[in-house]
């Protein structure tokens, strides 16, 4: 399964800071068995210490291989930064590596095959491996939701696709292995820059109306669960709540969504994890916030459903808690 295909696969590594963490997804880069991609470090206005680590790693690598260090002078976003490195440069495919996770091996190799048999599609999400802080492995966090899209690599038209962003949430819940055509972003635009944590979701749903999207279930990455990760970040800044809910209001009123009568449940589902975690918080005193979160809820599933939604999966709650996988 080697041998390149003929437009390159360009992997696009966001970067800011994290120095102590770039060697291993970089390596990981490096030690892809097929030699047909290209590198581009999105660096948002890191440190000194992260461009001087950089710097040096560029000395050593950037000779061998097609590599190319993106420099903003001050802090975009996440999303912003991946907008401005996508529209700068006309290439075909791009793979997104989030700086604190890993490809595997054969990473550029799946998907030159998955290209190859089914070069109809224009985005492919793969199913991931899940590892710690220290690269321990950890149940996969992705494997569950896509066992009940499909058990096997398929094609999944935009009737099933589009219902299960709604029915199953982002499906990835990360941006690392998500592979798509550029044809495809411009088609249905750039990621929301304005946001810092569900815009690769609502993107999903924009690019998952047009074409059928290909599901991956040979894993391409490791991915790392964390304290220092973003998502820890917008939970407790009240982002992840206020953009879920905007994401989870839009998909109960899509067009591909009307017919389905469980569309409000889901909704609801949803949305008791953010209600969830607000109770956390009020309960060690943090207020900031709360206002716009629980209008949000509100408004993405509505407020008492959202509540009966969080009662009903308390026994599950409790049993992962018991287990030690609850989130």
């Amino acid at each position: 399964m080697t041998g390149a295909v003929e437009a390159p696969i360009t992997i696009l590594l966001p970067v800011h800071g994290r120095a102590e963490l770039l060697e291993a997804a970089l390596d990981s880069v490096l030690a892809q068995t097929n030699p047909a991609w290209r590198l581009r470090i999105a660096d948002d206005g890191s440190d000194a210490t992260t461009r001087t680590w950089l710097a040096r790693w560029l000395e050593r690598h950037a000779l061998h291989h097609d590599v190319r260090w993106l420099r903003r002078p001050r802090n975009l976003g996440l999303f912003a930064n991946l907008n401005a490195a996508i529209a700068a440069e006309p290439v075909d495919w791009w793979l997104l590596l989030c700086s604190d996770d890993l490809l595997l091996p054969t990473a550029v190799d799946t998907l030159a095959s998955l290209r190859r048999r089914w070069p109809e599609a224009r985005l492919i999400l793969s199913t991931f491996a899940s590892i710690g802080p220290g690269g321990e492995a950890r149940p996969a966090d992705s494997a569950a939701h896509h066992d009940r899209l499909s058990p096997a690599t398929a094609l999944i038209p935009p009737e099933r696709f589009v219902p299960a962003l709604l029915e199953l949430g982002s499906l990835n819940g990360n941006l690392t292995g998500m592979a798509f055509h550029s044809g495809l972003w411009r088609q249905a635009g750039p990621f929301r820059a304005d946001w810092r944590h569900a815009a690769d979701w609502e993107w999903l749903m924009r690019a998952g109306e047009r074409d059928a999207v290909l599901l991956n279930r040979t894993p391409i990455a490791r991915v790392r669960t964390h304290p220092a990760q973003l998502s820890n970040a917008n939970r407790l800044s009240g982002h992840d709540t206020r953009e879920v809910a905007a994401v989870v209001g839009q998909l109960r009123r899509h067009p591909l969504l009307r017919a389905e009568p469980r569309r409000h449940r889901w909704a609801a589902h949803v949305m008791q994890f953010h209600l969830w975690n607000l109770l956390k918080q009020l309960r060690r005193g943090q207020t900031a916030g709360l206002g716009s979160r629980v209008r949000a809820i509100q408004h993405a599933a509505g407020l008492m459903q959202t509540v009966g939604a969080l009662v009903a999966w308390l026994p599950e709650r409790w049993r992962r808690h018991r287990d030690g996988t609850s989130r």
